[in-house]
Order: structure tokens, then C-alpha cells, then sequence
């Protein structure tokens, strides 16, 4: 919370929902910043990219909504995220999620509206994939069921943090999203001839104390969230002690390793 050589690997890392600054529980309108770093190294270190910048989330829990934005550069690549929603009953429910990832005049975007009453929620997507560049395009409508919650990153830290997000009887915390549909496996430059279509894809991790810091963490499978993740290789999540999203570490395929640590702004 979605980092490519082309547009298809940074929409598909779990990069842009996943960069924002939750604002601290507080009766009146919030805003708060945080610097962020991502590194990323592909096919064992034969290339690298860096991704800085900050990222603002404003909370206003009085009139019930709030607004994240991620601004960010590197070497060749931009990104920029808008999240907007609306809290009901403390949880935090996304109504727009809007990213664009430009990398060498290459753009990948992921646009999602969410009508929750109506319940369906609009799904358009544009991606290349990693070698060939090839296209990948959604534009499809997902069905939710009565009463079924659904996240984008940003709504589903915000919920972590506020206590808000689903668990199962187990203890797991569970988050649904909706995605691009794919098979599992999915090779860097697989395209469909038969075109794509959106769905929901849920994903399940516990968190507990660190041994050596105290602070949670979690193991957590990011197939749900990218193509180049695998169920076998789960990202290490962090979090602050304010239970905010604090760093990642997560290996992936083709040599592939992604870092990103989140900082307060000075």
C-alpha cells in the first residue's frame, strides 16, 4: 500500500496505497505528514531504483471524511496517489483511490470509485508489463454483497490503527480489496488475450510483538496485491507503536527486493 521497470512493476508492488500518514485518533480535523523511502533492487542488484518523497493525510473525524496524498520522485519515475472517504462509525471506507506511476514516460494509473450504498465499486486500470511492455487494461464493475466491507491500503491501515479492521475467529486481520484479475503465477509479461476483468481478493495476516523490539509485526502474503509476489516469500511488516505502518521488507520474483521505511516529517 499498489514499483516496475515499466508501468506494469510499480503499479503491481505494493507501493502506492501503502505510502501515507495516518493522522492520531482526534475529535477535530488532522493533518500530518511523513517522508518515505522505497528501494528497489531487480535481478539481484543488476538494477536499482529510488523512490522518496512525503505523503499528507488530513482526518476529519467531526464531518465524517478524509483525504491521503502521496507525492513522490526518483531517477526517471514519479508517482502520485489521492485517496479520498468518508469514516462511518469509526471505520475509515474509501470513496475514490486515484494513482498514476510514471517510470522513462511510461504511465501506469489504477482508478477505483466506491459506492458503498449502491454496492458496487468501479475498477479502471492501465499497466505494462516488465520486459516487452506490453498492455494490460481494465475497466470492469465488482458487486459487493450486503453489508460486505471493502478496502483500498490506505483504508485498511487507517482501520488497523483505529482497531477498526475485520478479524476471523482465529485472531487473523483480514482485508478485501478488489484487483486486477489473475492466475496464479502469473508470468512478468503473461497478457490475456481474452482481455481482464476486476475482482475481490482478500488477504489474512496476524500481527504480534517483535521479540528484539516490541513493536507489532506481521508476515504477510502480497500475492493479493501483486503478481510478482509469491505465498511462499511473505513481506515483514512493521508498525510504530501507534500501530501506523512503519516499514516493509519483502522479497519477490526475478531476483526482486523491495524496502520502504516511513519517517515523520521534520
Amino acid at each position: 500500500m499498489s514499483a516496475e521497470i515499466s508501468r506494469r512493476f510499480f503499479l503491481g508492488l505494493p507501493i502506492p496505497a501503502l505510502l501515507f500518514a495516518p493522522a492520531a485518533l482526534a475529535a477535530e480535523a488532522e493533518r500530518t505528514t511523513r517522508k518515505y523511502e522505497a528501494n528497489i533492487s531487480v535481478l539481484f542488484d543488476l538494477l536499482r531504483f529510488t523512490l522518496a518523497g512525503t505523503v499528507t493525510a488530513e482526518i476529519d473525524r467531526a464531518a465524517g471524511r478524509y483525504r491521503v496524498t502521496m507525492n513522490g520522485t526518483g531517477p526517471g519515475l514519479t508517482a502520485q496517489t489521492h485517496c479520498t472517504g468518508t469514516i462511518r462509525d469509526g471505520r475509515f471506507m474509501p470513496l475514490e483511490t486515484r494513482s498514476f506511476h510514471t517510470l522513462r514516460g511510461r504511465e501506469n494509473r489504477v482508478e477505483l470509485t466506491y459506492d458503498h450504498g449502491g454496492q458496487v465499486v468501479e475498477y479502471h486500470a492501465v499497466s505494462y508489463t516488465f520486459l516487452l511492455g506490453r498492455r494490460r487494461q481494465v475497466d470492469d464493475l465488482v458487486r459487493l454483497a450486503p453489508g460486505q466491507h471493502v478496502d483500498d491500503l490506505t483504508s485498511a491501515e487507517l482501520n488497523f490503527a483505529a482497531g477498526m479492521l475485520e478479524a476471523d475467529p482465529d485472531g487473523r486481520f483480514r482485508i478485501t480489496v478488489v484487483r486486477r484479475a489473475r492466475p496464479d503465477n502469473e508470468d512478468p509479461d503473461e497478457v490475456s488475450a481474452a482481455g481482464y476483468h476486476a475482482e475481490l481478493a482478500t488477504i489474512r495476516f496476524r500481527a504480534a510483538p517483535d521479540a528484539a523490539t516490541g513493536r507489532l509485526t506481521a508476515l504477510v502474503d502480497l500475492t493479493g496485491f501483486s503478481s510478482w509476489a509469491r505465498a511462499n516469500q511473505p513481506a515483514r511488516v512493521a508498525f510504530a507503536p501507534d500501530r501506523h505502518l512503519e516499514s516493509v521488507t519483502s522479497s519477490l520474483i526475478l531476483g526482486t527486493k523491495f524496502t520502504l521505511h516511513l519517517t515523520p516529517a521534520s
